[in-house]
Formats: C-alpha cells, structure tokens, sequence
C-alpha cells in the first residue's frame, strides 16, 4: 500500500480518538501530516464560503442549544455546547480531507475494482453516469440561482427561499424523468 492509501486511515482513524481535552493536538498533527501527503488535498478547505459555513455552525450553535451559562460579549452561550461543535468542527474537517486526498489518487477503474469485491459491482457505470448528467445538473442549478437573485424580493425571505428551492427540485426531477426515460 502507498501512502495515499495509508494516510486517509490513519486520518480516519484519528478521528475516532478525538475528545475535549486532545482535540487541538489530533487536529493539528493531522492537518501537518496531511500537508506533508497531499497539499492540494486542503485547498477545497480553505474556500470562504466554506470556512463561512463551519464558522456558523460551530459558533451558531451554542448560541441556541444548552444551558448558557457563559457571556462573550453580553451574548450568552454555552460553553460545553461550544467545546462539542469545535470538536465536531475538527472531526469533519480531518474526515473530509482524508476523503480528499483518497479520491485525489485513486482511479475510477481502482474504485470499481475495490468496490467489486464489496459486491458493488455496477459501480463504473453508476459513476459514468453521473458523470455525464453533473453538467447539466450545474447548468440547471446555475440557472435557477440567476432567476432566483434576479426576481422581485417577496416580503417574507423564508417564502422566497422556500419557493425557489422548490423550483430547483422540480427542474432537477424532470431532468432526472427524461433522463431515465432515454
């Protein structure tokens, strides 16, 4: 086995051992060791929009779940809640780049191969597949998006989102219906 078989787990493994008290020292030797493996493998993590997302799920959290008992800036939040979703923060992060970095450098015929002997044996053209509608499927949700930031502002936001998450659905199920009917 080479090391871009290796590394993914013993990251996966890392995780497992993860608490409160280690959780900094895991996180770090992990992300170090996946640097030394694969750099590349951390750039979908360094996204803004990403970072973004983790920021409010660890830090929005706390904010409404638990007792909260401590005070950051006259803003109340809970402290253990805290401590868990930084953990689960780190946890996903050292999960996702040991996902990266696996299926940076095995192949599509490696993948169905392995996964043959799991008895998953229509997995090559499962993959080719989605491979050939995931252009369309971006061209259908690229769309949407633009008629979405471009259409008149409803008074209630949730609706708005709602309505044209909606449509996103039903564009993406008609797709999906002629698609299987070719």
């Amino acid at each position: 086995m080479n090391r871009y078989r290796i590394t993914p787990l013993i990251l996966l493994l890392s995780v497992a051992f993860i608490n409160t008290r280690n959780m900094f020292l895991i996180f770090s030797v992990a992300m170090i060791l996946s640097m030394i493996i694969d750099l590349k493998a951390l750039r979908p993590l360094l996204r803004w929009k990403f970072l973004l997302f983790l920021a409010i799920l660890i830090f929005g959290v706390p904010l409404f779940i638990g007792s909260r008992e401590s005070l950051f800036l006259c803003i109340p939040y809970s402290r253990d809640i805290l401590m868990m979703s930084i953990n689960m923060g780190l946890r996903s992060l050292i999960i996702l780049t040991a996902i990266k970095i696996f299926t940076n450098h095995v192949t599509t015929e490696q993948m169905s191969a392995w996964l043959k002997r799991l008895r998953l044996k229509h997995f090559s053209e499962v993959f080719a597949t989605a491979m050939q509608i995931m252009p369309k499927v971006k061209e259908i949700s690229l769309q949407t998006f633009d008629e979405f930031r471009h259409s008149p502002r409803q008074i209630n936001l949730f609706s708005h989102v709602f309505t044209w998450t909606a449509k996103l659905m039903a564009r993406l199920l008609f797709f999906v219906d002629e698609s299987a009917l070719e």
